[in-house]
């Protein structure tokens, strides 16, 4: 079997984009461009962890005996990053407009099987707390017993648009962004087989505009904290990706992680004094010290 190189978002919640090595019987994947994580069939029908290869160093855990085809691909993959190939899209709907609200899914070669998704937006994960949003910050000291994390209020913020009865639906999206409408949750009949401009779908997982300024507030704030993640997705504006690079400046250590998986840049420049900062940052603390591991 002919090697395949793609790559696939991890999304609801969201922690980035994951690129794959894959033979068929062994596969290898990399969350940074660097360590390639294998896994192959153990010939009893289960898939597992066989070894880890790091770039510039090759194998560094397992044996190479029978990883010949998966090791000689890792060696002669094209440059990164691979194009993204889950073009299938499941998307929380607005319960008002029926316009997608917030990315809950995505999925490779069809929506078979795809049934049971949750209905529900998740901005992080439930053992997540690192989430600080400034407004939510200044709300608080107003409201003394104010008690939801602020991942919390965002995730129902969201997620209340679409109550009381959520409804969802799949979508396959063209190269110009164009969705064409599929299988979903509570869907009117003619829905499944409507078409959704570019423009009505979110540019970075959830809806930016919102109707008032602390729920404004509160997605930027959102949208800034994984600025380096969201900066692998390749549909983005120009003016987008200008501004997440300034963003991702502010997390310089998650940047430093992901930086090999960027797709483009508006400003190399910027991007290289995020990476200055994270190694000054290393420097001085002898460690990785961010909460990025903590996304799950």
């Amino acid at each position: 079997m002919y090697p395949s190189y793609y790559a696939l978002r991890r999304v609801n919640p969201y922690r980035g984009v994951v690129h794959y090595v894959d033979i068929g019987d062994a596969s290898a994947h990399t969350f940074d461009g660097i360590t390639w994580h294998l896994r192959a069939d153990d010939g009893y029908g289960w898939v597992r962890p066989v070894g880890v290869w790091e770039e510039g160093v090759g194998l560094k855990l397992g044996q190479p005996t029978g990883l010949d085809d998966i090791l000689a691909a890792l060696e002669t993959r094209p440059a990164l990053p691979f194009p993204i190939f889950d073009t299938f899209e499941l998307w929380l709907l607005d319960r008002e407009t029926g316009l997608p609200l917030a990315l809950l899914a995505t999925r490779r070669g069809g929506i078979e099987g795809a049934e049971k998704t949750d209905s529900e937006w998740h901005p992080f994960a439930l053992s997540y707390t690192g989430f600080h949003s400034p407004i939510l910050a200044r709300r608080d000291a107003l409201i003394h017993n104010a008690s939801d994390a602020h991942r919390d209020f965002l995730a129902s913020m969201v997620n209340q648009v679409a109550r009381p009865h959520p409804m969802t639906q799949w979508f396959q999206r063209g190269q110009d962004g164009l969705g064409q409408g599929m299988a979903g949750l509570r869907l009117p009949y003619e829905w499944r087989v409507r078409k959704v401009a570019a423009a009505d779908f979110p540019e970075m997982l959830v809806r930016s505009e919102w109707n008032s300024r602390l729920e404004q507030s509160v997605i930027s704030d959102y949208h800034r904290w994984l600025a380096p993640l969201l900066l692998l997705w390749p549909r983005l504006s120009n003016a987008t990706r200008t501004r997440l690079e300034l963003e991702a400046c502010e997390k310089p250590q998650w940047l430093a992680r992901v930086h090999r998986l960027l797709p483009t840049m508006v400003n190399p420049a910027q991007i290289q004094a995020g990476l200055v900062a994270a190694r000054i940052e290393m420097a001085q603390v002898g460690s990785i010290q961010d909460d990025f591991t903590k996304l799950g």
